[in-house]
């Protein structure tokens, strides 16, 4: 190959990955639109709902969504079909479980925060990740990492009100406990297991064809969803009290408010998304890639400025656009400012 083909081949890839960004980012708002549709078919709010619900309510979505994905790519992709090996098996379903259970808690998270404040701290994967790939690989995190996991901190103190601007200076806020909500915790610890899933396919991709382990991620994904929702479903309060337990989730599903939403999240931020990424990841280096990945947020956050008005009215729900605030802006600048300390590049030995 050329080098000018290389050139197009590496710009190629540059573009693909931020279109993954710009839809991983679209399913930020969406996701909330459909936690609203559930709270107002159960009549509950982001108050009211028990933890079993808000559990179940997600796995019963991310089920779904996933279930749908994986039709579509065996219709799509029936020649990375026929690729898959019993090792290809076994990882999508060792990712798919750390996936799955990232993403109950993020979603569950989306109920009592906002879309881009739940796309900024689901961006510090970028900076635990290295953590966390040094300690699987028995080593000493380097020290700019440490330093970014500190400035990521300080990013997420401000970014959910713990820190507030009083009298020309930043301070704890007068009401910090309250400030800080369920969906900020459900949130960290859903990047945990995002951190995991990339370690995974970052060790997985380097041994095997990444595209062919995609299918049973996905397989997984459902399968192990909708198993867990049918366990925790006969425990929800909001459910067990009314004679029409049973048909709650399917009326909820047959929406065609709620269906469409399901249908256009498995097709671009999951199937199309997934798929660009295990494409066109191995054409840019790791750390290019972990850069790129840094747009999340910021797609999440810009998604959130204006798509909630046009769900309100297509889901007759209330769900204003998000603005900009000093908190968002400040806490936002910072945890990107994070994520490029951890990727900065370690010296080379001469």
């Amino acid at each position: 190959m050329s080098e000018s083909a290389q050139l197009v081949s590496h710009r190629r890839a540059v573009l693909a990955l931020v279109v993954v960004n710009v839809l991983w980012g679209s399913s930020f708002p969406f996701m909330k639109a459909l936690n609203l549709l559930a709270d107002e078919h159960f009549g509950v709010d982001e108050h009211t709902a028990s933890g079993a619900f808000r559990a179940a309510a997600s796995a019963w979505m991310i089920g779904l969504r996933f279930t749908l994905a994986f039709a579509m790519f065996a219709i799509c992709c029936q020649g990375v079909m026929r690729r898959v090996r019993w090792s290809h098996f076994l990882a999508g379903i060792a990712i798919g479980c750390l996936f799955v259970v990232g993403m109950v808690l993020q979603v569950s998270g989306l109920s009592t925060i906002p879309a881009s404040r739940s796309g900024f701290l689901t961006s510090l994967a970028v900076v635990w990740t290295p953590i966390l790939a040094t300690l699987f690989e028995k080593q000493r995190p380097r020290p700019i990492v440490l330093i970014a996991a500190g400035v990521s901190l300080f990013g997420v103190a401000i970014l959910t009100g713990l820190l507030q601007w009083y009298d020309g200076g930043l301070s704890f806020a007068r009401d910090g406990l309250g400030q800080w909500k369920t969906g900020d915790t459900l949130t960290l610890l859903a990047v945990l297991f995002f951190s995991g899933q990339i370690v995974a396919v970052d060790w997985f991709g380097k041994r095997l064809d990444s595209l062919a382990f995609t299918p049973s991620m996905f397989g997984t994904t459902a399968v192990s969803a909708l198993l867990f929702f049918a366990l925790i479903q006969p425990s929800i309060p909001e459910i067990t009290a009314s004679d029409a337990a049973s048909s709650g989730w399917y009326a909820l599903t047959i929406q065609p408010r709620f269906y469409v939403l399901i249908v256009l999240l498995s097709i671009f931020p999951s199937l199309v998304a997934f798929s660009l990424m295990n494409r066109f990841q191995p054409s840019v280096s790791p750390t290019q890639a972990s850069v790129l990945y840094t747009l999340e947020p910021l797609m999440a956050s810009t998604w959130a400025m204006f798509i909630p008005g046009l769900l309100s009215v297509w889901c007759s729900v209330q769900y204003a656009n998000e603005t900009l605030t000093f908190e968002l802006i400040l806490g936002g600048t910072i945890l990107i400012l994070a994520n490029l300390l951890a990727l900065w590049p370690a010296k080379k030995a001469e």
